[in-house]
């Protein structure tokens, strides 16, 4: 009852600023990620590569910038070795980024608050896996800025680097700070678009 109450209200709100909006985008994206964390106790951090793949919603507001917000699932964490033994943090979220969005013809530039859901959380060495869930906080918060491309037939690419501002590591267990970092490669789908100039053939 409550996802349909949920539901319902995101496509009232969405066809109230769709009325108002001089652009509207709602489409699905997914990509790479580049994902490394800051450990203040270790040294030598290397990145993982992970996807994420979730949706976003577009207005052009009738002023100089618009709004985007999204909602996707993202792998992210982290490689680094400890006495001589390699170790892998794999972090799940589910991250929720409401941006300000810019377009300059095909071209876009965003950048806002993105806050983060913990979904899962486990660390890998010698083919063990072991959950860590509960050492960390259930909550991220981070900036991020990118550029994006519009492309024909309603796709589109984004470059984006996500900084992480909040120490995820619970400091009622890890006397450490942990913030997650990482760039991601998009590709989108614009499953609805409306106000997009199209090039007129010759």
């Amino acid at each position: 009852m409550i996802k349909k109450i949920l539901l319902t209200n995101f496509l009232l709100f969405c066809v109230i600023f769709s009325s108002v909006a001089q652009k509207f985008e709602l489409g699905l994206k997914g990509g790479g990620n580049f994902a490394t964390q800051k450990l203040n106790t270790i040294q030598g951090i290397q990145s993982v590569t992970g996807f994420h793949l979730g949706g976003f919603v577009y207005f052009k507001l009738p002023i100089l910038f618009g709004i985007q917000a999204e909602a996707y699932y993202s792998q992210q964490g982290s490689q680094f070795s400890v006495n001589q033994i390699i170790k892998t943090n794999n972090l799940d979220y589910i991250n929720i980024p409401v941006l300000i969005r810019n377009d300059f013809g095909p071209f876009n530039f965003h950048f806002g608050p993105q806050f983060g859901i913990l979904t899962d959380a486990s660390v890998s060495f010698n083919n063990v896996k072991n959950n860590i869930k509960n050492q960390l906080t259930s909550r991220d918060f981070s900036l991020v800025a990118g550029i994006g491309l519009r492309l024909p037939a309603r796709l589109g690419l984004t470059i984006r680097y996500v900084k992480g501002l909040k120490n995820i590591s619970d400091p009622n267990i890890l006397n450490t700070e942990t913030k997650n970092t990482m760039f991601q490669f998009s590709v989108k789908y614009s499953l609805i678009q409306l106000g997009v100039k199209k090039k007129k053939k010759d």
